[in-house]
């Protein structure tokens, strides 16, 4: 293999035609190119230009060469180009479940952008069980109890779950007051969503607070919880509130708690990232953000 600074040479040459012109280009003497251009045809045993009256053209051989370098050097541009620009600007992908990224990841990104400016953060949004070492996931929310096998884990907050529904619904409905008043309601379910929201339902909610009975009335079933969130919004029922999603909205009033009875699960919400990653500057810099997001917040703390 010919050194590259002949290539490079070679490729400036026979995209100038010029000898003159190249050196001008390469800042170099019209003698050190000449050079350069003899030393590799002798390294090559074979002519790459015809020398003509005031002007210079490829060979076949020479023609070949050139369009063989000129794609392989455009090939190393490009990657330098992508290397310089990953390292200007750091990415990271988090993944995170649609509720946690749709109800408290999104609306704080702007802060997060605030304080990284530097780092381009990719946030995949997925109700599936994600695996750090296949999936090209940086962090990702985990639901359980703190321990994934090679992940180190930061807790974020545990686990609150209780009824919500809009002012306008309680109004209508005054005899609201205990748990197994519940089962004479319109009860906003959560079809799917597996181990994210911890097997928490109805059903088990309401045996966490005595009450076995069935509901009276038909529920409705969506595969959603933002959907479930906006039918609670809108007055059609009552749904479960995690925390982490509904404090605020019952803080700003756009929901309400008819019966103040909370399930607290002995597992919790944690951002974590692989060992051999977890001290990367982009994500040590994520994930220190995150916890200083959730000191923020007393009630998750």
């Amino acid at each position: 293999m010919p050194p590259l600074s002949l290539l490079n040479t070679f490729q400036v040459v026979a995209r100038q035609r010029s000898f003159t012109l190249a050196a001008n280009e390469l800042c170099l003497t019209q003698s050190a190119v000449s050079r350069q251009i003899k030393a590799l045809e002798d390294e090559l045993g074979l002519p790459l230009f015809r020398r003509l009256h005031r002007a210079i053209e490829p060979t076949a051989e020479g023609q070949r060469l050139y369009e063989a370098v000129t794609r392989g050097l455009q090939e190393i541009e490009t990657c330098v180009s992508g290397l310089t620009a990953a390292a200007e600007n750091p990415q990271i992908t988090v993944a995170a479940s649609v509720a946690f990224s749709y109800f408290w990841l999104m609306p704080r990104l702007e802060r997060f952008a605030a304080r990284h400016p530097e780092i381009d953060l990719r946030v995949l949004a997925t109700d599936q069980r994600v695996d750090l070492r296949q999936e090209g996931v940086d962090v990702a929310i985990f639901y359980g109890e703190g321990r994934w096998e090679g992940v180190r884990t930061h807790l974020l907050f545990g686990e609150r779950v209780y009824p919500v529904c809009s002012p306008a619904y309680q109004r209508t409905h005054p005899e609201l007051g205990t748990a197994s008043d519940m089962l004479d309601q319109t009860l906003l379910h959560l079809d799917g969503g597996g181990n994210i929201w911890g097997g928490v339902d109805w059903r088990v909610w309401l045996l966490a607070q005595g009450v076995s009975g069935q509901p009276v009335r038909r529920g409705v079933r969506l595969n959603s919880y933002p959907m479930i969130l906006q039918a609670a919004l809108a007055g059609r029922g009552i749904a479960l509130g995690w925390s982490y999603i509904t404090d605020e909205m019952l803080a700003d009033g756009r929901l309400v708690c008819p019966v103040d009875r909370t399930l607290e699960t002995k597992d919790g919400y944690y951002a974590g990232a692989l060992e051999a990653n977890a001290d990367l500057p982009v994500i040590a810099s994520f994930l220190a953000w995150i916890r200083d997001e959730v000191a923020g917040c007393p009630d998750h703390a």
